[in-house]
């Protein structure tokens, strides 16, 4: 096989999940010309997707070696070491220095800054080069969720508002704005901003969205259905997510049915099952038997500790969430959220862990219901490896809990606890499936909730709406994961 047939080969291997096979052939490959960077950086990121991150990055060091100042195996070698859970601050610093236009190694430079306790550090950082890169859109982005995860959410907008008293003829950037307000739950100051984007802009549709749904979750209702209905059939996804919210909201729930029905056969329907699942179960819809309540579509899986290790993983999470903090646009309350991918790290720890969660997950797939095209869930391949799409941790303490989500990203969910509060009492910290968000207003009860228990791992589908109930003191720590779509 020739070089180049060889680069076809893992490319496609990449985009079908089927990575295995491939990762051999180059392996033996570079055993015969070890010289070959290219080829090596190829094995590394079938490496990384095979979840190997360890022997990744020994080869990207050892093809370092090779080509000392490449900025592609520089930023390769330093990001997959940030997801391994390695110090590789100094690695992004030589892959920024031989590529300085290199926004997202400069990005990679902020988690890694994070992830060894210098986050301020890293907001000084990012906040200099804002100043003379006003219109970096996904560098605003970063400093707010770092902002959020140093516990200075207020802070969040400081580039942001910075820059469009620099270019504020941007469209982009007051959608930014508004966009990070409306995450962060600061509706009045949403709804403010889009009235202003309005008035300098014209009618546009997303400002025109971003304002109906501002003025929707502050109660507005009257006001929010004027902009609704100055919009008309919803063209693109966002908006026709934000109607039916509000649709639901208000009571319409044979229209909010009617709405979101043809988004269900669109290529991009994950977020619409959810918003499903209530105008279903609110307006009697017999369908929400199917969806939802099959048999195997939510299972309890309590793992041992030969499965587990909780006594080492117990305080390696605690040290993790040392250097945690609250994502700005997440559902956990009074609590932390590692960054990074939880399964990607090396410890032998996690490792253990993740091998236990794999054979689970198997168990669960092979005893779910029969395929089934037209359902989220049932719809897709069983025959690939599983992929997780995330994996993290979060830690609750006293009056912690998680709001009412779904996740997606994902095709299967999870809840894994490693340490849960001892005095417990009622349905204090037990996971709730099926209950919509408390500010939508529907009433609908759970399908039914979980006691949680060290070592128990929960699965169901992403789609299943899911939040936790508050206890009073203690520590809930868990580790959640979604299984990415084949």
């Amino acid at each position: 096989m020739d070089r180049k047939t060889l680069e076809i080969q893992a490319a496609r291997a990449l985009e079908r999940g089927d990575e295995a096979v491939a990762e051999q052939l180059l392996e033996r490959w570079l055993i015969e010309q070890p010289g070959d960077t290219g080829i090596a950086h190829w094995r590394a990121l079938l490496l990384r997707a095979l979840d190997r991150r360890d022997e990744a990055v020994t080869v990207l060091t050892q093809a370092s070696r090779h080509a000392p100042g490449s900025p592609g195996l520089l930023h390769a070698l330093a990001h997959i070491t940030l997801e391994a859970g390695l110090p590789c601050t100094h690695l992004f610093a030589a892959a920024i220095e031989t590529a300085p236009d290199n926004l997202e190694a400069r990005i990679g430079l902020v988690s890694a800054r994070f992830a060894d306790g210098d986050g301020r550090l890293a907001q000084r950082e990012l906040a200099s080069l804002l100043a003379d890169r006003p219109d970096w859109l996904n560098g605003h982005r970063t400093y707010a969720q770092l902002a959020a995860m140093l516990g200075e959410p207020e802070c969040a907008l400081e580039t942001v508002d910075r820059a469009l008293q620099v270019r504020p003829d941007l469209p982009a950037l007051h959608q930014l704005a508004i966009d990070l307000l409306l995450d962060s739950g600061r509706y009045e100051a949403a709804a403010a901003a889009s009235e202003e984007a309005l008035t300098q802009f014209g009618a546009l549709a997303p400002f025109l969205v971003a304002c109906a749904a501002a003025l929707d979750e502050l109660g507005e209702r009257v006001a929010a259905k004027g902009l609704f209905d100055k919009l008309a059939t919803p063209r693109d996804p966002g908006h026709a997510l934000r109607l039916v919210r509000h649709l639901l909201r208000t009571g319409e729930i044979a229209r909010a049915a009617v709405e979101l029905e043809p988004w269900l056969a669109a290529p991009t329907t994950a977020a619409f099952w959810p918003l499903a699942a209530l105008a279903w179960r609110a307006g009697g819809d017999t369908r929400i038997a199917w969806l939802e309540e099959q048999a195997g579509l939510v299972r309890i899986i309590d793992l041992d500790e030969a499965s587990t290790g909780l006594t080492d993983l117990v305080p390696l999470l605690r040290r993790l969430h040392q250097r945690s903090g609250r994502f700005l646009d997440q559902s956990v309350q009074n609590g932390t959220q590692t960054d990074g991918p939880f399964f990607g790290r090396i410890e032998p720890e996690v490792k253990r862990l993740r091998a236990g969660i794999l054979e689970a997950v198997d168990s669960y797939v092979a005893a779910l219901p029969g395929v089934d095209s037209g359902h989220p869930t049932l719809r897709q391949p069983r025959d690939k490896p599983i992929r997780f799409a995330g994996s993290w941790s979060v830690r609750l303490t006293g009056a912690g809990y998680h709001t009412s989500h779904h996740h997606p990203q994902g095709w299967i969910s999870s809840a894994f606890y490693a340490a849960v509060p001892v005095d417990r009492t009622g349905d204090e910290g037990r996971l709730v499936l099926g209950e919509g968000p408390d500010e939508l207003g529907l009433g609908l009860p759970a399908l039914c909730t979980v006691e949680p228990k060290p070592g128990r791992l929960v699965l169901f589908p992403s789609f299943m709406w899911h939040a936790t109930r508050p206890f009073a003191n203690g520590e809930r720590l868990s580790i959640a994961f979604d299984v990415a779509p084949a």
